[in-house]
C-alpha cells in the first residue's frame, strides 16, 4: 500500500524536475540568442541605419547607440576595450553635441579604425579630461605619440560642473564595472574577467531588446505620416539654458576652462597632438552671456598655448539643428563634411604610414 502512494509521488515530482529544467532551458537558449543577435555586427548596423533614417524622417536626434541603451555605453563597453591605440588616430572628446555632431556610423571600416568619438553627453571639460586619464591608464592611448590627434568640441556648454551625480557618474556605476576614485578620475572595478564578460552581454543583450522597441517606435511614428512638429522655441531654450548653468555659471566657466588647459597638457605631455574646435551653435542664445564669455576664454588660452582653433560656431544654420545645439540628421552629414576635411590630411598618413612594408 505504501508503495503505491510513493510511486505517483516520485513520478509527479519527476515530471515537476523535467518541466523545471525544460523551463530552464528554453530560458538559457533565449538569452543566448538574444545575445547571439545582439553580437551580430551586420544586424547592428542596419538597425542604426534604419533609426538614423526614421531620425531625419520625425525631425529628432539620431545617436549611433549600436546593440546598447545609448551612446556612451557603447563606447565604454564595446568601442573603447576593442580599440587599437599602438598606431594613432584622432579622438574627439566633448559633451552631447560633439557625440551627435559627428557620426562615423557610415564611414569605411579603414577610415573607423583610426576615429574615436568619445563625446560623453551633458558633461564637462574635467569629465574629458578624467576620460582622458582612464584611456592613457588603462588602456595604452597616445602610445603613438604625433601620430595620434585629440580634438576637443568646444562649447560653453562644457563649462558646468559635472559632479559624481551627473550623467557621467550614474554612467560609471550603471552596471558597477566602473568607480570614480579621488578627485573624480575614472578606474575599473574589481571584477574578474568573467564577471565582467557577463555584465557586457547582459547589457548588450538589454540594449538590443530596447533598440527593437525604440525601432518600432520611429517607424510606427514614421508611418503615421504626419509632419514633425515646429521644432524652435528661442525663449524655451534660453530659460533651459540660464537654468542648465546655474547661479554660479562665471565660477564653473572658470574652472572648467582651467580643465581644458589641463587636458592640453596632458595630451602634449605623451607628444600628441590637440586641436580645439568651436562647435556650431544656434542663433537663439546668442543674447545669453554664456557663449560670449566662454569663447572669449577659449580663445585666449589656446593663443598662451599656441593650440590650434578650429572656429566652426556658425558653420550651421539654424535650419540644420533639432534644439539649439544638436544637429540633425542632414545636419550631421554637412557638419561631418567640414570635419573629415579638417583631419582628411592626417588619416592619409596614418592609412600610408601602417600600409608600407615594415
Amino acid at each position: 500500500m505504501s508503495s503505491a502512494v510513493e510511486s505517483p509521488r516520485i513520478t509527479a515530482r519527476r515530471s515537476q524536475a523535467i518541466a523545471s529544467l525544460g523551463l530552464l532551458s528554453l530560458l538559457v537558449a533565449t538569452c543566448l540568442v538574444t545575445d547571439l543577435l545582439a553580437r551580430n555586427r551586420a544586424l547592428e548596423h542596419w538597425f542604426m541605419v534604419k533609426s538614423s533614417e526614421f531620425a531625419e524622417k520625425n525631425g529628432v536626434l539620431f545617436s549611433n547607440t549600436g546593440n546598447f541603451i545609448d551612446f556612451e555605453e557603447r563606447v565604454l563597453l564595446d568601442e573603447i576595450p576593442r580599440a587599437d591605440y599602438a598606431h594613432g588616430g584622432v579622438y574627439f572628446f566633448g559633451t552631447s553635441n560633439i557625440k551627435w555632431a559627428f557620426n562615423t556610423l557610415d564611414l569605411s571600416a579603414e577610415r573607423k579604425r583610426w576615429i574615436g568619438n568619445y563625446g560623453i553627453g551633458a558633461s564637462s571639460h574635467t569629465t574629458a579630461l578624467n576620460l582622458i586619464h582612464y584611456l592613457i591608464e588603462q588602456h595604452g592611448f597616445l602610445t603613438a605619440g604625433d601620430r595620434d590627434v585629440v580634438i576637443i568640441g568646444a562649447s560653453f556648454h562644457l563649462a558646468r560642473d559635472d559632479g559624481p551625480d551627473g550623467y557621467f557618474g550614474s554612467l560609471l556605476s550603471r552596471h558597477g564595472l566602473f568607480t570614480a576614485a579621488a578627485g573624480g578620475r575614472m578606474v575599473p572595478a574589481q571584477k574578474s574577467t568573467v564577471e565582467r564578460w557577463l555584465v557586457i552581454e547582459k547589457a548588450r543583450s538589454g540594449g538590443f531588446i530596447w533598440n527593437l522597441g525604440r525601432l518600432a517606435k520611429n517607424w510606427a511614428k514614421a508611418s503615421s505620416g504626419r509632419a514633425p512638429p515646429p521644432r524652435h522655441n528661442g525663449e524655451r531654450y534660453r530659460q533651459a539654458w540660464r537654468g542648465y548653468m546655474g547661479p554660479n555659471w562665471q565660477q564653473n566657466m572658470d574652472a572648467e576652462v582651467e580643465g581644458l588647459r589641463k587636458s592640453i597638457d596632458l595630451v602634449r605631455s605623451h607628444h600628441a597632438q590637440i586641436k580645439v574646435v568651436l562647435l556650431p551653435q544656434g542663433t537663439w542664445t546668442d543674447e545669453l552671456p554664456f557663449k560670449t564669455r566662454y569663447e572669449a576664454q577659449v580663445r585666449t588660452l589656446c593663443q598662451a598655448t599656441s593650440t590650434p582653433l578650429i572656429d566652426l560656431s556658425r558653420a550651421m544654420p539654424d535650419e540644420d539643428f533639432v534644439d539649439s545645439n544638436h544637429l540633425t540628421v542632414k545636419g550631421q552629414e554637412k557638419f561631418r563634411d567640414l570635419i573629415m576635411g579638417a583631419i582628411s590630411g592626417h588619416l592619409l598618413s596614418l592609412e600610408r604610414s601602417n600600409a608600407a612594408p615594415r
